[in-house]
């Protein structure tokens, strides 16, 4: 049959609509569904396994459809590579894979992996978006130099955060890996680099915690900048010093968490860190600072809703550290710095995990044992003790964090919202 012959075949087919499945040329079909609906599927066997797919829907003056003519191209394309012993089906799903390019792709790529496997991905995108991608991401990988790296990192010293430098490399060096690995690169620049001799050297643990006069100067610094720290930031951040909790556990957390009556706070493993779930007891004097919560999220179901539209129904990971940070005459990006209000003070630079710290040390301070101040902080037990002590210490935990509240309270002098409607 000539191609003119097989052309008018085809159109026959196509205007009949009878379901049909007709061979046009090797491993060439033509899928007819009805009247006027029809389909080139490519069929063939490789390996002793049958396999077909779509190459594409029949028509004419298309750019989108197929015609006899283009088809059979598409079929000779496709025999060649057959030849070659190429699986057609499974090369052109490696094709239609998110193309890596740009420094981006790969970031992007790294992060999506991350967020299936951690629950502090957002550290990794705050290095990412901060510190990174402005001066990166847009850059194909194969045309990044070293001196791109080196000027990033370098850029982050200057600004005084060593600790910071290094996440950066950590985070490259990591993109970098992925992009070796799905062949985006043959040389992995970022591999040469080390953190002692090119970015902030040798880590050292954080001690930095807060004395009890440094904690009422700090509150004070917030309490004189509500539109920097509104209230429910100023809630969080006392809620930090007397819950223990990690940051996102209790910025993420839902109402049904929360029991007033039982003065309970549930956290569980799914949105810890050490995958430990844990009942917290809500000390007496921290229930009206929940109240004022229940107030400020209307009928939210967070604790913290977002103030703004947003992808996340609670406030962001960097919301409170941007706060902060901005008092303390840091900005990042193109913003202007505000002036470092806690050097007026004589409050030395601190974070928000170290907040945490300052519980932990305070929870010492007031001759709390070890066991219960670790069950306090849901740190996981190490060794044998893991798999033997299984005990929650809840009644020392509701004592412990009492005594905690009645220490931290007259120091971040919070007044609740209905004490202010009174007066």
């Amino acid at each position: 049959m000539s191609v003119l012959e097989q052309a008018n075949r085809v159109k026959e087919l196509v205007q009949l609509g009878i379901p049909s499945f007709e061979n046009f040329y090797p491993c060439l079909y033509l899928d007819v569904k009805s009247s006027g609906k029809a389909s080139w599927i490519i069929r063939y066997q490789l390996y002793g396994k049958r396999r077909q797919f779509k190459i594409g829907a029949y028509g004419k003056n298309h750019e989108e459809l197929l015609d006899l003519e283009d088809a059979i191209k598409i079929a000779i394309d496709c025999r060649q590579k057959l030849n070659d012993g190429i699986d057609l089906k499974l090369d052109i799903e490696r094709q239609n894979q998110p193309k890596l390019i740009t420094f981006d792709d790969c970031a992007n790529k790294y992060l999506d992996k991350k967020r299936s496997k951690i629950q502090t991905v957002y550290i990794y995108e705050r290095v990412y978006k901060n510190e990174i991608k402005e001066y990166m991401g847009n850059i194909r990988m194969d045309r990044i130099h070293s001196y791109d790296i080196d000027n990033v990192i370098q850029r982050v010293l200057d600004s005084g955060r060593p600790s910071v430098a290094n996440q950066v490399l950590l985070f490259i060096k990591r993109v970098y890996r992925l992009a070796t690995k799905y062949k985006v690169v043959i040389c992995n620049i970022a591999q040469e680099f080390s953190q002692t001799e090119d970015a902030g050297g040798a880590d050292k643990k954080r001690q930095r915690f807060l004395e009890e006069q440094e904690i009422e100067a700090a509150f004070l610094v917030f309490r004189q900048h509500p539109y920097k720290i509104p209230t429910g930031s100023y809630i969080a951040l006392v809620l930090l010093l007397l819950l223990l909790t990690r940051k996102m556990e209790l910025l993420s957390a839902k109402w049904t968490q929360i029991d007033l009556k039982r003065q309970t706070f549930k956290l569980f493993a799914s949105g810890t860190k050490t995958e430990a779930a844990l009942v917290i007891p809500i000390p007496d004097l921290a229930i009206p600072l929940f109240h004022d919560l229940k107030l400020l999220s209307a009928n939210s179901e967070y604790l913290f809703p977002n103030r703004k539209k947003s992808k996340k129904a609670h406030i962001g990971e960097d919301t409170l550290n941007d706060a902060v940070s901005s008092l303390f005459g840091i900005a990042y990006g193109n913003r202007k710095p505000s002036p470092n209000y806690f050097e007026e003070i004589f409050v030395e630079h601190f974070t928000i995990h170290d907040l945490r710290r300052t519980a932990r040390t305070m929870l010492s301070k007031l001759g709390i044992s070890k066991p219960v101040a670790e069950k306090s902080m849901n740190h996981s037990l190490k060794g044998v003790e893991k798999t033997y002590d299984c005990y929650g210490f809840f009644p020392e935990r509701v004592e412990a964090l009492n005594k905690l509240a009645e220490l931290i309270l007259p120091l971040v002098k919070y007044t609740p919202i209905s004490n202010l409607n009174d007066a």
